[in-house]
């Protein structure tokens, strides 16, 4: 009984406890996009809907390890079937999967300006979400676990190396666009490195999650391992989703304090550290501060990234 048990719910309950941990990560980052930034509709509509699809998938979760393990425990023969609540929380997973994707294909799109790039990425990402529903949909049909895998087992690989080459292909496309708007301001080109970055971690994570899925899968033919990565790979989404929306302001905000000159307001233009005076400056002038700030926008899409830089203690 033990060994049955392991077999089949050590990887469901060690993706749901992971699950509940990086629903908390996704929560924080919902927050702060809240309270920080004050985007166009859409993109907070799309925040809203990947939160309260989260919170659905989490629950989900949750309870089909409830009902296996506390609900129906002891009961063998039951943990030979699936229950109707895993294979709707995956279809929430997977449309989690497919708004991100073309989130990302249309800043593709805003990057490149080139369309057929952007329809090829949608037509694989549709390809890949409708091999997701359609695996998703057999589990009802055949609930059955050693029926539903020799039912889905072209489908289920072909699904998940479509979404590791997808996922992979949409990161490798930003990278290249970002590269290509390199300037000589290092200023500029270091905001550049650190999305290449971003770009990079948010494609090889999805990407290594569908790949281990794979490799489950083949691997271990009596075991449930591949689910606990399919009910992560969603959180990794959402979390790509609002840290490329969250880290906008932290990218792009610094604050620089420029030498003071006394008696001369500050401005862009080269000072001259030979005017001084050694008077004392009258009462009726007071400090005021001028802020300049420098507004890049990478991605062509309107979320801009600021630069600002303060300046004190000029006079008026």
């Amino acid at each position: 009984m033990p060994s049955v048990v392991m077999s089949i719910m050590q990887g469901p309950f060690c993706g749901a406890l992971t699950t509940m941990l990086l629903y908390g990560v996704i929560c924080m980052q919902t927050f702060r996009y809240w309270q920080a930034y004050d985007d166009r509709k859409i993109l907070k509509c799309l925040v809203a809907f990947i939160w309260i699809l989260e919170t659905a998938h989490t629950s989900l979760t949750i309870y089909a390890v409830e009902f296996y393990l506390i609900m129906h425990f002891g009961d063998i023969r039951n943990l030979e079937y699936a229950v109707w609540i895993m294979p709707v929380s995956y279809i929430i997973g997977f449309i989690i999967a497919y708004a991100v994707n073309l989130y990302f294909i249309w800043r593709v799109l805003q990057l490149s300006q080139e369309r057929w790039i952007a329809i090829c990425f949608v037509i694989f990402a549709t390809i890949r979400y409708g091999f997701g529903l359609a695996n998703c949909s057999l589990s009802f049909f055949y609930p059955k676990w050693q029926i539903f895998r020799e039912r889905v087992y072209p489908t289920m690989v072909a699904g998940w190396v479509l979404s590791a080459v997808v996922d992979s292909a949409i990161a490798f496309t930003l990278c290249l666009y970002l590269r290509k708007r390199r300037t000589s301001m290092k200023r500029t080109d270091s905001i550049l490195n650190r999305l290449l970055l971003y770009s990079i971690n948010t494609g090889a994570v999805t990407s290594f999650c569908a790949v281990l899925v794979v490799i489950m899968f083949l691997v271990l033919p009596n075991n449930l391992a591949f689910i606990g990565f399919i009910q992560v790979q969603s959180k990794f989404y959402a979390i790509s989703l609002l840290a490329s929306l969250n880290n906008r302001q932290r990218l792009g905000t610094t604050k620089q304090t420029m030498p003071a000159v006394e008696g001369i307001a500050r401005s862009p233009i080269p000072r001259f550290s030979a005017v001084k005076t050694s008077q004392q400056r009258p009462s009726y002038l007071r400090p005021i501060e001028v802020q300049t700030s420098l507004v890049m926008d990478f991605y062509g899409d309107g979320t801009d990234t600021r630069s600002d830089g303060t300046t004190k203690r000029s006079e008026c």
